[in-house]
């Protein structure tokens, strides 16, 4: 199991406490027979006589530090397994019930690295990890130290696992509106809670743009000719919500101007309806306009 990335804690009280109204669409669904369906045994590898399960409360205790940022895709529940051949030697799969796809997608892709679909809707394997997603699923299954023999059983683990989920889930439609030309795609990564907001480069600390539970958000590189920038994107349920984001973030990140340095690179803000578009990271305000002209 990968632990933590660094991310400051923060305060979870009222998320936890509330049943979200975009989970509760899947709460009534079957859930797959993990514990059941998959296999007693891969290679050499043996199935626990039990797994271990976790809640939203529990799951900081297996993972240490790093349990904010499950929370902060809605995570629901988790089922794990650890496969052993020997004392030293494991497969660790764990199951994230994410509550949606939407949650699903959004933790999957914050930690992958390339593109694929060898497994589920979307996979990604380095290093002896496997992660995927499906519906409103998210796996991790990690054998380390990687042996050929091992690549071999962390896969036909993932793909018994996908089988045993029957439905797929949409892609979050704000990826549809993310330009192409340049875009580093496996760096496109969905969220909805402002402690993502930061992932490429220091926003801010605080909320300016009201990100939350109502909102969709994308973050995503670009290199181009030699230029590199990051784009995000926020859309909002009303145009008066996108408007006081905007006013917000010029205010208090843009120090009240359509375009402005942060550090030694150049960051700007439109509004477009119910979408606020931003530009960050880039290495003039001709890139800032530029990258704002391109998304309508």
């Amino acid at each position: 199991m990968r632990k933590g990335n660094g991310i400051l804690p923060v305060a979870f009280a009222t998320a936890m406490s509330l049943t979200l109204v975009w989970t509760m669409a899947f709460a009534d669904e079957p859930k797959p027979d993990f514990a059941a369906g998959l296999p007693t045994r891969v290679g050499q590898w043996k199935k626990p006589d039990k797994p271990a399960l976790y809640s939203r409360d529990t799951l900081y205790s297996y993972i240490d530090g790093g349990s904010e940022l499950y929370l902060a895709f809605d995570f629901v529940g988790a089922i794990t397994f650890e496969y052993a051949a020997g004392e030293d030697d494991t497969i660790k799969v764990d199951i994230f019930d994410m509550g949606s796809p939407r949650g699903a997608f959004g933790a999957f892709a914050r930690g992958r690295e390339t593109l694929a679909d060898e497994v589920g809707q979307g996979s990604d394997y380095g290093g002896g990890l496997l992660t995927f997603w499906k519906h409103r699923w998210y796996v991790s299954i990690l054998g380390y130290p990687e042996t050929e023999t091992k690549r071999k059983a962390i896969y036909e683990l993932g793909r018994s696992i996908a089988a045993l989920i029957p439905e797929t889930g949409s892609l979050p439609p704000i990826l549809a509106a993310l330009p192409g030309t340049g875009i580093v795609e496996a760096s496109a990564r969905t969220f909805h809670h402002p402690l993502l907001q930061n992932d490429y480069v220091t926003v801010s600390h605080e909320n300016p743009l009201g990100i939350g539970k109502e909102t969709e958000a994308v973050l995503a590189r670009y290199v181009r000719q030699g230029e590199r920038h990051v784009l995000m994107l926020v859309d909002y349920p009303t145009e008066d919500d996108a408007e006081k984001a905007q006013r917000a973030f010029t205010e208090t990140v843009l120090g009240g101007t359509a375009s402005a340095r942060m550090g030694e690179r150049w960051a700007g803000l439109k509004r477009s309806g119910k979408r606020i578009v931003i530009a960050l990271d880039a290495s003039s305000r001709q890139i800032v306009d530029r990258v704002l002209l391109e998304v309508p």
